[in-house]
């Protein structure tokens, strides 16, 4: 008979680094437990693995690869209060998202059914996370990163930057840039856009959970 090796995971599992997301891919989706991730998109596929976590004992354990499955092995983001995990996201179907454990070397990837998970891609993410809990910058971002523009482009005026932000609420998304007001801590509003995505894909914003 096969067991699952239940690990106690750390809450509120969160990156706050460029580089602490290995994978960027197209978006995030937003799981359930338990995941079963299939090796195609389709329900006669071979099973990879299955996950199951509980926001309220913070355990998450996995059917087949025991030995690497923390949850921060397993999540980009996890966050017990709201109940929200999220996977990397590399590609989707009509039906099917192609997700991944974001922190191996070698991942786990694998097609998840939307039976309760939901993919998001940026604009949707920020659109719907961004606004109801704020965004923070990551803690390694050089001050070019910080800078607030007029247009969503290098090259139009900068309107401030952020520094010692207390909150960062998103109102608009263009491609790779958001649209934000940020209130500081010298009582100080700006407005501006924000580029929270270089060109490699690589995030420099995330949700405030």
């Amino acid at each position: 008979m096969i067991t699952s090796l239940a690990q106690v995971a750390l809450a509120d599992v969160m990156p706050y680094y460029v580089n602490s997301l290995r994978r960027y891919g197209i978006g995030f989706t937003e799981i359930t437990s338990p995941l079963v991730l299939r090796k195609l998109p389709s329900d006669d596929a071979d099973i990879l693995e299955t996950i199951n976590f509980d926001f309220k004992t913070e355990e998450t354990s996995c059917l087949i690869n025991t030995a690497n499955c923390s949850t921060e092995q397993v999540f980009s983001a996890f966050s017990p209060k709201h109940k929200i995990a999220l996977m990397t996201t590399l590609d989707v179907t009509e039906k099917w998202s192609l997700v991944c454990f974001n922190q191996n070397e070698r991942p786990t990837c694998g097609w998840a059914k939307e039976d309760g998970n939901k993919f998001y891609n940026w604009t949707d993410f920020f659109n719907t996370f961004g606004k109801k809990y704020g965004i923070y910058l990551f803690k390694d971002l050089q001050k070019k990163d910080k800078i607030l523009y007029a247009a969503p482009v290098h090259q139009s005026n900068a309107t401030g930057s952020v520094e010692l932000p207390r909150m960062i609420t998103p109102w608009l998304v263009s491609g790779n840039w958001l649209l934000v007001k940020v209130y500081d801590y010298n009582n100080q509003t700006k407005t501006g856009w924000l580029n929270f995505r270089d060109n490699y894909g690589k995030l420099k914003v995330f949700v405030k959970f």
